[in-house]
């Protein structure tokens, strides 16, 4: 009974972990961008529905990989300012970012 127990607890520790991460990377990926970078997107302004899908697709405002920032993406059209529009989001989003939609502009 107590291996039972410890698993629902485990398990409910991890639900509530979860998005806690999630809301902490968001978090890091903005403070990290304004210790040196520009931040396109705040994500603190957004409705929940806009922070969900650059969540959802693993969006961050510094690409590990130059050759696959936004800049360099079919959805992203560049404002000229280091910021961009992007079709996926719909919004605001770094020339030097990233998420999970990247596709090379043809």
């Amino acid at each position: 009974m107590s291996n039972d127990n410890m698993t629902r607890r485990k398990l409910l520790e991890r639900g509530v972990a979860l998005p806690l991460g999630g809301v902490l990377v968001a978090a890091a990926t903005v403070q990290a961008a304004q210790a040196g970078d520009k931040v396109c997107a705040d994500v603190n302004a957004m409705d929940s529905g806009q922070r969900s899908i650059r969540e959802s697709l693993n969006y961050t405002e510094m690409s590990k990989d130059p050759a696959m920032t936004c800049s360099k993406c079919g959805f992203f059209t560049a404002k000229g300012d280091g910021c961009g529009d992007c079709m996926i989001f719909t919004g605001p989003a770094n020339e030097t970012g990233h998420c999970d939609s990247w596709s090379a502009k043809g």
